[in-house]
């Protein structure tokens, strides 16, 4: 058993950047907390694609919106999240973010169990270093090593989502 107490203040913690336009900070990891929590600042630039509609089999997301608007996919229907926002994600219930917006928008992502999602982070921010675009088959390999399963809208993928 591996918990941890923490504590972290603002602008702690470990952290990747994800292409151009998407900072993660991981405020409480698989590794602290016995993989029953991941909780993960989320930073999208304006008009950061974030991720695309997808499915956990093994975990359940959440997300609750800080600051500025999030455009959020859930189980089909697409909305403007605004700061206060907070969505449920059951296990295999499809869900998708972006920041379509013209400001920068902050999220907390939660995971549980957490499962080592962090690895998924760090692996998105090694494929897109330096300017890099990793292939389909590169990503959909990563997402399936961690619980993520891209899904189809009325049987076609769904543009500028989930591209960092």
């Amino acid at each position: 058993m591996t918990q941890v107490s923490n504590i972290l203040l603002p602008g702690e913690g470990e952290s990747v950047q994800i292409g151009t336009t998407t900072h993660t900070t991981f405020k409480a990891r698989g590794s602290e907390t016995d993989g029953k929590l991941g909780l993960y600042e989320h930073r999208m630039a304006p008009g950061a694609p974030g991720a695309s509609p997808h499915v956990h089999n093994e975990q359940l997301e959440a997300f609750y919106v800080l600051h500025g608007m999030v455009e959020l996919h859930l189980d089909g229907k697409s909305f403007a999240a605004p700061p206060g926002t907070y969505v449920n994600v059951p296990m295999g219930v499809s869900h998708g973010f972006h920041n379509p917006y013209q400001d920068q928008a902050t999220m907390l992502i939660i995971f549980t169990p957490a499962l080592n999602r962090e690895e998924y982070f760090r692996g998105l921010a090694e494929m897109y270093a330096d300017g890099n675009q990793p292939s389909e088959d590169e990503l959909l390999t990563l997402m399936a090593k961690y619980d993520q399963f891209e899904v189809t809208m009325n049987g076609y993928d769904v543009p500028n989502w989930g591209r960092h």
